[in-house]
């Protein structure tokens, strides 16, 4: 599967941040591993905005380390912005997606000002990475956060029943999830639209390895609210043990395998590495003569499929009936000939006859045309996407994993190809496996920008009286409560 994994890779063209003072003029954005200078070659697919490292819960898989420092790092709305305007100037590709975390970033206290702010600066993808608490009761707060900007809610999801949650989270938080759901669905119906939803279960073996299927099923059923589900195997950077790697550890190829023997729907073959797509990217670079984002992620940092389902539960990944390898070798040719001719917009045409080519028409799903299908992929990214597939009574899902680094799997060769990208109140843009793992830029950065607990307790007390509140676990979410 790795090996199949490399035939897509592709590296970037490197990264320019102007507003990281610690960079010389044109100079390439690079961390230090080991006395070893690392330049990154990856445009920042992803950013990633932490908020707070306040949380108002204590999960034993947290990465982030929440609650555990003994010091509040908050940074408030002017230094936000500034983090946010570092990203829209970056070079030679600007970043277009925001994800703000945490701890927890809706506890934040000036988070919808910063929502909005994103949304003004013209990110054309907001997210927020949430546990779903304050969002599952606080309706108005969801409806607030859609309408400052919110375009998706990466919602952790860790199973479908409550034991599952009292491993992982020390609390039952099935309900929490439900609610969150039942909110965007009743925002649905009330406004029309409604932020998407990404499932994002954390896998850990023998927790909630059993549970694959069920989670696909269930986003499913729930398809018209939920875009799709972000496997993550755990990482071991937060509060593990070391006794805990081996025992815990959980891989892309467990994933995959486990998914098609839970499901059904999927072999090993359906699943592709992130960088299939990058000729794609580079095509539009080419014909609009402005450097595009591009996946030039290392293979093996991730891999998704999208599956379509009849309203009988029949299950066709994409790769079924679109001959994946025919298109990305075609998508190649056509950047080298577009990038040299005078004409580019003729290869337009050229591409969409290779998109005709590479399907394998007796294979699609009962129903579909070739036509339907290339009309729907040319508004993948668009919001006409959803009403592409209801034509045809048919839902679309995408299923994808991330394997994130630890000091236990640190590889140097995919730091460097990291598309996710943390920024920094200074406006340094670190990747997310350092930052998180490894030489962990984490407690470093964080440290630079907080203040005493204590402190902080001192000149925010309500807020200090809240977070207290919030970690006392509601009686019907203890083990304990039936």
């Amino acid at each position: 599967m790795y090996l199949k994994a490399e035939k897509y890779a592709h590296d970037g063209i490197g990264l320019r941040n102007p507003m990281d003072l610690n960079l010389a003029k044109d100079e390439n954005v690079h961390i230090v591993v080991d006395n070893r200078r690392v330049d990154m070659l990856t445009c920042t697919a992803l950013a990633m905005v932490d908020l707070t490292n306040r949380c108002n819960m204590n999960c034993p898989i947290c990465f982030a380390n929440a609650n555990q420092q003994g010091y509040i790092y908050e940074p408030d709305l002017e230094a936000v912005c500034k983090m946010l305007d570092a990203l829209r100037a970056e070079e030679p590709i600007k970043c277009t997606a925001v994800q703000f975390s945490g701890g927890e970033p809706t506890i934040h206290p000036q988070f919808l000002e910063i929502i909005k702010a994103a949304k003004e600066r013209k990110f054309s993808q907001v997210m927020v990475a949430t546990n779903g608490i304050e969002f599952s009761k606080r309706y108005d707060l969801f409806k607030a956060a859609s309408e400052a900007g919110l375009n998706t809610v990466y919602l952790s999801f860790d199973g479908v029943t409550d034991d599952v949650y009292l491993q992982a989270r020390d609390r039952k938080m099935l309900n929490v999830k439900l609610r969150v759901i039942a909110n965007c669905r009743k925002l649905k119906e009330e406004t029309g639209r409604c932020p998407s939803i990404v499932l994002v279960p954390t896998l850990v073996r023998g927790v909630n390895d059993h549970q694959i299927g069920d989670i696909a099923r269930f986003a499913f059923e729930n398809a018209d609210v939920v875009r799709g589900v972000n496997f993550q195997p755990v990482a071991f950077t937060g509060r593990i043990t070391r006794e805990e790697v081996s025992k815990g550890r959980f891989t892309l190829a467990d994933l995959v395998t486990l998914f098609g023997e839970q499901t059904g729907f999927t072999t090993k073959d359906d699943w592709y590495s992130v960088p299939v797509i990058a000729p794609l990217s580079n095509f539009a670079s080419i014909l609009l003569k402005q450097n595009k984002v591009t996946f030039t992620t290392h293979p093996h940092c991730g891999l998704g499929t999208y599956i379509f389902m009849d309203d009988k539960g029949k299950a066709v990944p994409i790769p079924r009936f679109v001959d994946i390898d025919k298109l990305s070798k075609g998508l190649n040719e056509i950047c080298i000939k577009a990038e040299k001719a005078r004409f580019k917009k003729i290869y337009v045409l050229k591409l969409l006859h290779i998109l005709n080519d590479s399907i394998i028409e007796e294979k699609m799903p009962a129903g579909m045309s070739k036509k339907q299908f290339v009309s729907m992929i040319k508004n993948i990214m668009s919001k006409n996407t959803k009403s592409n597939v209801a034509a045809f009574s048919w839902k679309m899902m995408y299923f994808g994993g991330m394997h994130f680094l630890d000091p236990y799997n640190y590889d140097i060769e995919r730091v460097k190809r990291c598309g996710v990208h943390y920024i920094t109140p200074d406006c340094q843009v670190i990747p997310f496996c350092a930052y998180n793992g490894g030489p962990e830029y984490r407690v470093k950065v964080e440290k630079k920008f907080s203040m005493p607990i204590e402190i902080w307790k001192q000149k925010n007390k309500e807020e200090a009286l809240k977070l207290e509140e919030a970690l006392t676990v509601p009686e019907d979410q203890r083990p304990d409560s039936s």
